[in-house]
């Protein structure tokens, strides 16, 4: 491991520290992203709060989330019937 560190500091032409704290900080990040989008698959969170606590956009939340598989349960029942209750 240290001799990957190693190389990624010397093609990265920085220290050994700063490569380790990279790393760290884009594992919580990932983390955080993956946590997010476990709440809101679970429905205890909306599409802006995931962005929001991952400060990201929605735009770019939508795309992680595709990145990682999620796949959507709102049908063309769900929108016909919103669009029908904006009508009233």
């Amino acid at each position: 491991m240290v001799k990957e560190l190693n190389q990624i500091a010397d093609e990265e032409h920085v220290d050994r520290t700063t490569v380790i704290r990279k790393l760290i900080a884009e594992a919580i990040q990932n983390y955080k992203m993956d946590m997010v989008l476990r709440k809101y698959e679970q429905g205890k969170i909306s599409i802006s709060k995931a962005a929001e606590d991952t400060g990201l956009t929605i735009g770019e939340i939508e795309e992680y989330m595709i990145k990682k598989g999620y796949r959507s349960t709102y049908s063309t029942v769900d929108l016909e019937r919103e669009i029908e209750l904006l009508k009233a």
